[in-house]
């Protein structure tokens, strides 16, 4: 004998035992993969700074080329070098007229620091240095009046970050534009 259609029906349906395994397993996947989305954001970040250097150096490049190969003033930021009443100035002072911005002069990664990042104790997230740099010995070339050296060389080491915040590295730029984390 046949059961009436509505006594046949079968109710579909997750039992709380069945819905708390699945959410616990979804709890599970997500706390598996929130490490290696961290780790794939921090890299982000740092591909955004060295784009940043890279943005720096090719404007001192262009303003080296325009001015007889000579480097701008630009003062350090920690520790000023030039004499007051100088025609040295800042990164955007100097480079603004190539494209550098104050969003330029930001790394991402040490402006997650708040109060306590390098931009928001010098105004920039960068230092202008530079150096001569062959990988085992660095000369340092700055000195008071233009800085006079060969522009687009792969040794001069112009700017890099305050502090070493990309997996213990710092993003650097060379005079030829390049990037490299040291």
């Amino acid at each position: 004998m046949r059961l009436p259609f509505f006594r046949r029906r079968r109710v579909l349906a997750f039992t709380l035992v069945e819905l708390l395994v699945v959410i616990a397993i979804i709890g599970l996947l997500a706390s598996l993969t929130a490490p290696a989305l961290q780790s794939a954001m921090m890299r982000a970040k740092s591909v955004q700074c060295a784009s940043n250097l890279r943005s720096i150096g090719l404007a001192a490049m262009q303003a080296a080329t325009d001015n007889d190969n000579t480097y701008p003033e630009i003062d350090q930021a920690a520790a000023p070098i030039y004499p007051p009443g100088s025609n040295a100035t800042n990164l955007v002072g100097a480079l603004g007229s190539y494209g550098i911005t104050t969003n330029t002069i930001q790394c991402p990664i040490d402006m997650m620091s708040g109060a306590a990042s390098s931009f928001q104790k010098y105004k920039s997230s960068y230092e202008w240095n530079p150096v001569l740099d062959d990988g085992s010995n660095v000369t340092p070339i700055l000195t008071l009046g233009n800085i006079k050296i060969p522009v687009h060389t792969s040794r001069v080491r112009l700017c890099t970050d305050f502090l070493p915040l990309h997996n213990g590295k710092m993003n650097a730029v060379y005079g030829d534009g390049h990037v490299n984390a040291r």
